[in-house]
């Protein structure tokens, strides 16, 4: 594996089975670049957050791999997969995926408490997000008294909590306005180019590919029949 990509993907096939079995992504082929930025476009039910969801070893593909850093983790154990998650991706989803019963302070701590970190490193870590996305103010506050913006604002910095190598985005604006959105992409495109962090975005909403290195439309990917 070249030292310049950090992901490499090689025809990978996922297949959902049921009563109608429906192909989700038909072979696919790519290469990611550390540092990268790339967006994932096509309509609903083009594979965008399946390819997402293979990425963060929270699907296991039909066939295929998945090289990150030279390790095929189509072959990670479940362990394996969730320390992969823990420690070098980070996930932004469009719902927040916030604890509405916890502060944004324990919010945030929540990847750190899994890997074990103790409370000095938990509370300098969330010193230092609150003040770089600009929500110190809301520290003790609960999610449901935020309004879309300040969540997704706190949702990215709980993905970032543990300093992961990859930033996996599905739909991250989709339930903001045009301001809040437009503010997200720019603090995500400044996050990663500062810490260099390889970003893949998976949207509908064009104003995103104003932020990313290249964008991929998932029709070229799933070219195989």
């Amino acid at each position: 594996m070249s030292k310049k990509h950090k992901i490499i993907i090689e025809d990978l096939i996922h297949i959902y089975k049921g009563q109608v079995e429906t192909v989700a992504l038909r072979g696919v082929d790519l290469k990611i670049k550390a540092g990268e930025k790339i967006c994932l476009v096509g309509k609903s039910g083009t594979g965008k957050s399946t390819l997402l969801h293979c990425i963060a070893g929270l699907l296991i593909p039909s066939s295929g791999k998945i090289f990150l850093e030279d390790e095929d983790i189509t072959k990670f154990s479940i362990n394996e997969l969730v320390a992969l998650r823990r420690d070098k991706i980070g996930l932004v989803y469009q719902n927040f995926n916030l604890i509405d019963f916890l502060t944004v302070d324990e919010n945030i701590q929540i990847p750190m408490l899994a890997a074990n970190k103790d409370k000095d490193t938990r509370t300098k870590r969330v010193d230092e997000l609150l003040k770089e996305f600009d929500i110190g103010r809301y520290k003790k506050s609960y999610p449901p008294y935020l309004s879309g913006g300040e969540k997704q604002r706190v949702a990215v910095a709980v993905a970032l909590a543990n300093n992961p190598d990859i930033i996996l985005a599905d739909e991250p604006t989709g339930n903001l306005d045009l301001e809040n959105a437009t503010n997200i992409y720019e603090l995500l495109d400044e996050l990663v180019t500062n810490h260099k962090i390889t970003l893949i975005l998976a949207t509908h909403d064009a104003n995103a590919l104003n932020y990313v290195d290249r964008k991929i439309e998932m029709s070229d990917l799933n070219t195989k029949k």
